[in-house]
Formats: C-alpha cells, structure tokens, sequence
C-alpha cells in the first residue's frame, strides 16, 4: 500500500471518528495533544504531496479525494467536535482552509489556524506553547517551520504567565538568528505581536540588536517586519535609552533611502521622522549628521509620482518552489486569499512631512517656511548655499538618483546636479568631468525630456569648466 494511501485511510477514519457525538468529552480531554498531532499531521501530508507532484511536474493542488484536503477537513472537525465553532468557522470563511492545502502558503494557512486559537483555555494553551519550545529547541526539521508559526501567533494570548513569557523572549533571541528566511521572518512577525502590548516593550530592549541586523537583510518582506517592530519597541523604552538607540536606527535606515520599492521606502522614512522625536541632549549632534544626509534624498523623492504604495501581491518576484518557499512569495500568494489593505500614504506626502520635521530639528527656521510652501527649488539653493562645504556629498548622492526609474525623480536629479557644481571650484575638473560622463548616459535615455535636460546641463557645465577663475559661477 503507498504512502498516499495510508494517510487517506487514516484521516478519514480520523474524520469519521470526530463526527461521533459519543467521543466528545475524550476529544476534549486530549484536544490540545490531538491539535497539535493533527496540524503536523497535515504539514508532513503537503510536504510530502509536494514533493510527489514535483517529481511527475504537477500542479500543487488538492483534489477532492486527496490526503491534504482530509486531514484539513479532520482539523474542522476536531475544532467542532471541541466546541470551538466559532474558530473552525473562522478556518471556512473566504477559502483560509485552503491555504493549508499547499506548499506554498502552508505556513500562513497556520497562522490563520493560531490566531484562531488565541483565545483556548489557559491549561490547554500551556501544553501546546511548551510543547512547541521543545520542538524548537531541538529543530526538528519536518515540524519546526509550522511549530514556529503557530508558536509566534500564540504570543497574542494576552495572559502568558511570567516564567512562560521570559523563556519564550530567549527563544526569540535565537530564532531571530536563524538561518532560514522563512523563520527569521516568523521571529520578527512573534516580536510584533508581543511589541504591540506596552508592557512587554521592557522584556525585549535586549533584542534590539538582532532587530537591527535584520534592517541589512536581503529579502525586503524582513526588512519590512524589522521597521514595524522597531516603531512599536523605541517609544516604550526610557528617554535616555531611546534617545540613545535612535541614533543608531538612524544610522541603518540611511542605505534604504537609495530603495525605489514604495512599500519600503515610505516605511523607512516614516521611521526616520519618529526617531527625530526621540533623540535628546548629547545624541543630537550625531543625530544632525544623519538629518543632513537624508534632505537631498526627500527633497529629490518629493518628485515621485507614484500614487500608491505597492499592495502585497503586485510585482512580486517569482521564484522555483522549495519545500518552504521564500517569504516574499508566501506573501504575495496569502494576499489573493485575504482582505486587501487600504491604499497607503504617499511617497509625496511621507517626504514633505519628513522635511518638516529635518528642518525643526536643525532649527532652521527660514527653510521650515520654505518646505511649508513646498519650494523645492528654493530650497535646494538654500541648502547648497549654507553648506557649500559638502557639494561632494550632495554630488554623490544626487548621482545614485539618476538611474530612478521614475522619470521626474530622473529629472530632478540632473537640476539638482546643475545647482550643486556651482559650489565646486574650477579646480575640480575631475568631479566636474565625472558629473558630464554620468549625464552622457541619460542622452540615451527613454524619455526626451531627461536626454533634453541632460544635454542642456551638459553644456553649462562644459561653460563653466572654461570660464576664467574670476568668473562669478554657474549662474553666469
């Protein structure tokens, strides 16, 4: 007899056995240990599909008649049979059964499954956590991803008893340095729900550099996660320690400015204006440095016209099916079968704000009015005046721009080059040749009206380069 065979025999008779009225005070005396044996029940019985369907070049689906799709229906029954009705219906609603049916959004169909499951009695929900930190501390590998994702859902349940919550954070600590995406990505997603309630905020400070360390990370569905974490961590702590550490967040969200994806970049930026709020006395000096640096940024973004932030779903990267797929298509994939998110602010609209704030931390008082009346220009003359010591920074990062696939970013970073090489001296042949051979390329460009400008802009940095020493600059 197959595999296959065996499991189908099994979960029906396991389903037929739940649908007896008769079992019903002995399936809830063992529900949590049934509940959890039949969810890796099913985990193992999609892993194992998967892997038959890949190798004769199937569809990854659930027929009628198949394993996955009885063990998915002897997990409604067991819910009903333990007079959870309220949860199993939450399970059948809009198709979230179905998500546990496939490889590729199994461990979010689990998430849904946990987040059901917040509410069991506390004795039942203490078995299930401290039988899930032993399979996470012994990494077993056909359990640990689903174990994971009901173990950071779990972490809503708002009565965790002490001596539970303090081993649950150190298991934290380790999981957030797993080596596998898919569960450095649940981490994070379990220190939110435990970041979202103020009086835990003190249990986590000392995870805050794994939190950070997660800001470099490649996939950008972490990088994400590590933002909203961090939004909810720092204004809880004390003002000295925030302060303190708001520096350094600053510091990590300074190379996502250069990140065209909508999503990140609003985020990033969003975090940015709430730490202006937090830094104090002795940091705000080093904070100044990271303000300066990100205005040539926001003020070359204020140009983007993308209406929207990108919804889970749209653009995502399509990659080859592993056993547990990447988190970005885990996503992206769960978000056909979920409520989509209301439209999120404008990139316009986060950079503008975010000016605001730049400009009332530095105290500059003459360019707040300015960004109050959103002009750019004048602003951008302002600031390479007053600090026409740093045309080389403003110069590099105005050229990391040029390559914006939006075309009035593209073109607001040529003005912007145009302006800032008046403050160079006509010594500086060899930036002011590097800034034409950068433009050159833009003559190519998609658009006329970028290749216009870039020429134009070429021309009057070849005049300037000729001008005699006593000339009085680029505006001439």
């Amino acid at each position: 007899m197959s595999v296959s065979c065996s499991y189908l025999q099994a979960t029906r008779a396991l389903y037929v056995i739940l649908q007896e009225q008769a079992c019903r005070q002995e399936v809830k005396e063992l529900f949590p240990q049934l509940y959890v044996a039949l969810l890796f029940h099913i985990t193992h019985t999609v892993q194992h599909t998967a892997s038959q369907e890949r190798e004769h070049n199937q569809e990854d689906t659930a027929e009628p008649l198949s394993p996955v799709r009885f063990a998915v229906k002897a997990m409604e029954a067991l819910l009903l049979c333990a007079d959870y009705k309220q949860q199993a219906s939450f399970m059948m609603r809009h198709g979230r059964s179905d998500l546990l049916m496939s490889s590729d959004t199994h461990h979010i169909g689990v998430c849904l499954l946990a987040r059901a499951m917040v509410w069991l009695n506390f004795q039942e929900r203490n078995w299930i956590f401290h039988h899930l930190m032993a399979i996470l501390k012994y990494q077993d590998d056909r359990r640990y991803v689903p174990a994971m994702a009901l173990f950071i859902q779990l972490l809503k349940c708002p009565d965790l008893d002490n001596e539970l919550e303090d081993a649950i954070v150190e298991e934290m600590s380790r999981l957030l340095r797993d080596p596998k995406t898919v569960v450095r990505w649940l981490a994070l997603k379990g220190l939110l729900n435990l970041a979202l309630r103020p009086e835990k905020v003190g249990k986590l400070q000392h995870l805050l550099p794994d939190v950070l360390e997660r800001l470099q990370e490649v996939d950008r569905d972490l990088t994400h996660k590590a933002i909203a974490v961090l939004k909810h961590l720092l204004p809880g702590m004390d003002r000295q320690s925030a302060s303190r550490v708001a520096v350094q967040v600053a510091a990590q969200l300074l190379p996502l400015f250069d990140y065209v994806t909508s999503k990140l970049l609003v985020l990033s930026i969003t975090l940015f204006k709430d730490l202006l709020e937090l830094v104090r006395g002795p940091n705000r000096s080093e904070m100044k440095e990271h303000v300066l640096q990100i205005l040539v940024p926001l003020l070359l973004l204020v140009h983007d016209e993308r209406p929207n932030v990108s919804q889970p779903g749209q653009g995502s990267v399509q990659h080859a099916r592993p056993p547990w797929p990447p988190v970005t298509r885990l996503v992206a994939s769960s978000s056909r079968n979920c409520v989509r998110l209301a439209p999120a602010p404008l990139v316009l609209q986060v950079c503008w704000d975010t000016l605001s704030s730049a400009a009332q931390f530095l105290r500059w008082h003459h360019l707040s009015g300015l960004i109050q009346h959103k002009e750019t220009w004048r602003i951008c003359d302002c600031l390479v005046t007053r600090y026409n010591g740093r045309a080389d920074d403003f110069l590099g990062q105005t050229m990391a721009f040029l390559q914006h696939p939006q075309t009035p970013v593209r073109e607001a970073a040529i003005r912007f080059l145009g302006l800032t090489a008046r403050q160079l001296d006509q010594g500086s042949q060899d930036k002011l040749d590097a800034i034409c051979d950068n433009l050159k390329g833009l003559q190519q460009d998609s658009m006329s009206s970028v290749q216009c400008l870039a020429s134009q802009t070429i021309f009057i940095l070849e005049a300037f380069k000729n001008q005699p020493p006593a000339c009085c600059g680029l505006w001439t």
